[in-house]
């Protein structure tokens, strides 16, 4: 079991957060590599985990080494109930699963720190108290084919500094406080023809203090649609353009 670096919620592992006990041993014994991970494939059904409160109130389990893959079984057949908090990990790879964090301040993901870089595909971050994700701090993730929705007072998706680069992938945002925010010099890419921000109940997307959104599709495709206040806003130096096959770009005039 040890040399297969291979943990199975709830078969081999009662809990998610014993689970992540072990992974940690795992890694220590072990040479975990990107290619050869640590992973933890969680089973079908509805799992609860307990996690360190600290500057994030609510649940949120800390990943607690690098070179880990969490894997559900869809993000319609495993719902971890709780919030994913990554701090200067490499290569953490989330999929397919749905994430909610009702607690106070919860939120599905959280990604800060220099250094830390993180893979989500095939998620959902539904329902929970704050944001879907928050990636803040210089963070690098990159997110293909997720759904950010229904987060109360928050966002889909929250970017935050200085060195925070997001790659979003064909994922939608909807019915959510904000759809996308960028702020404080975050960058942004939105690629994919099934990228959907709509229904959300301020803005669709906002670029704020030099917060850029880049939006790698056609200016004619509809982005961003149907949210409540207003579609796009820039502020205090923020842009959102459509980058053209070509490489030039075109500015959101607003």
């Amino acid at each position: 079991m040890l040399k297969q670096n291979f943990i199975r919620v709830p078969e081999g592992c009662p809990t998610i957060n014993q689970a992540m006990d072990l992974a940690v041993m795992f890694s220590e014994r072990n040479e975990c590599s990107k290619e050869n991970p640590v992973k933890i494939v969680v089973g079908e059904g509805e799992h609860v985990m307990v996690g360190v409160l600290g500057n994030y109130r609510g649940h949120h389990m800390h990943v607690s080494c690098s070179n880990m893959t969490i894997v559900g079984k869809g993000k319609g057949k495993t719902t971890i109930h709780g919030g994913f908090y990554v701090n200067g990990k490499q290569n953490v790879k989330i999929e397919q699963l749905s994430v909610t964090n009702a607690g106070t301040g919860g939120y599905g993901l959280v990604c800060e720190g220099s250094g830390t870089n993180v893979d989500v595909m095939e998620c959902c971050f539904k329902k929970s108290r704050a944001s879907g994700m928050s990636v803040v701090g210089g963070v690098i993730v990159t997110a293909t084919r997720c759904d950010f929705m229904e987060n109360v007072t928050g966002c889909g998706v929250h970017c935050a500094g200085a060195n925070t680069k997001v790659r979003l992938n064909d994922c939608k945002m909807h019915h959510n406080g904000y759809g996308l925010f960028a702020v404080d010099h975050a960058v942004v890419d939105l690629h994919g023809t099934t990228t959907d921000i709509h229904s959300n109940k301020g803005y669709g997307i906002v670029a704020h203090t030099r917060g850029k959104v880049n939006i790698h599709l056609p200016s004619q495709h509809n982005t961003t649609h149907d949210n409540v206040t207003e579609d796009r806003r820039q502020w205090s130096g923020g842009s959102i353009a459509n980058i053209n096959a070509d490489g030039t770009f075109t500015h959101v005039l607003l």
